[in-house]
């Protein structure tokens, strides 16, 4: 069971690696901080239960694909400048006035102060899109921080989008938000998404990233198929990074299932690796008679 946890640990970015690393956005060499994933100023972190999106049926199989984690979500990935830096300085802080301001026009409407049940919100694109690829970007294996790749496929144009300042977002790009009111964080790297109604073969699928957490859920979508329809607001940035902020409205009566998308159902599927999937569900710490701590899902 321990070598069982070490291996989890190490998938986390909770273990590391001794020594320094290669940073998997710059490629600098040296040593490695651990990024939260959502960034801790934009949830509250608690204990929870760190598992991978699906889980073998038989209970004892479900508790050791599961671990016990404290202090959120943390990958030791990224070296000091992109993490503390462009990160925590420049990038972050516009997630936090994000999601702060959507939970305050939450509050608005569950308090019949706002009607319709519609939440405007201000935000810079660009500095909210950076923090989300950041963070994606950031969600790799431990493992990946021995070799550096100079060249990541698709995701390759989200890398050099984040690292320089004057770049527009990428035009095989597009990014979705909505609201996503669970506390249970989703995190899915390089999946496929696959519309089988419709009638093209090169218009069925579409690839990206997943990132949950209360109370948005982002989706960078690559090279979208115009019939692929996504039931989220397109928030992609437009031109070259500024300092202004847009008014963004999101309609609380069209929100989707807290299961979309990584549960689709009709004529939808999905495709994905599950050791590029972390779900993280916050813990309730429950005493025995004996005195030992026994923790469970909220």
């Amino acid at each position: 069971m321990a070598g069982y946890s070490k291996h989890i640990n190490s998938w986390a970015g909770f273990a590391g690696i001794k020594g320094p690393g290669f940073c998997v956005i710059c490629g600098q060499f040296g040593e490695l901080t651990r990024d939260h994933v959502p960034p801790k100023g934009c949830v509250q972190i608690t204990n929870a239960i760190l598992r991978r999106l699906t889980m073998d049926s038989e209970r004892r199989e479900r508790s050791r694909s599961s671990i016990y984690i404290q202090g959120g979500l943390k990958f030791k990935t990224l070296c000091s400048m992109c993490n503390n830096e462009l990160l925590g300085l420049n990038f972050d802080p516009e997630l936090k006035y994000f999601v702060d301001n959507m939970h305050r026009g939450l509050q608005a409407v569950a308090s019949n102060v706002v009607l319709p049940r519609i939440v405007r919100l201000e935000a810079n694109l660009h500095l909210v899109a950076k923090s989300v690829i950041g963070h994606v970007l950031a969600a790799h294996p431990v493992g990946d921080t021995r070799t550096w790749r100079p060249n990541i496929g698709a995701s390759e144009s989200l890398r050099q989008y984040f690292i320089h300042p004057d770049r527009p977002f990428p035009q095989d790009w597009h990014l979705y938000c909505w609201p996503y009111l669970s506390r249970k964080q989703v995190i899915l790297r390089h999946a496929a998404w696959m519309d089988v109604s419709l009638p093209k073969p090169g218009e069925k699928t579409v690839y990206g990233h997943l990132l949950k957490f209360l109370p948005f859920g982002f989706w960078l979508t690559h090279n979208q198929p115009m019939g692929f329809v996504i039931d989220a607001l397109d928030i992609t940035p437009r031109g070259v990074p500024d300092t202004t902020r847009e008014v963004i409205s999101f309609n609380l009566r069209h929100t989707p299932h807290h299961l979309y998308p990584e549960n689709p159902s009709g004529h939808h599927i999905m495709l994905f690796a599950n050791e590029q999937s972390s779900v993280v569900i916050p813990a309730i710490t429950s005493t025995t008679s004996d005195g030992e701590s026994r923790h469970g899902q909220s």
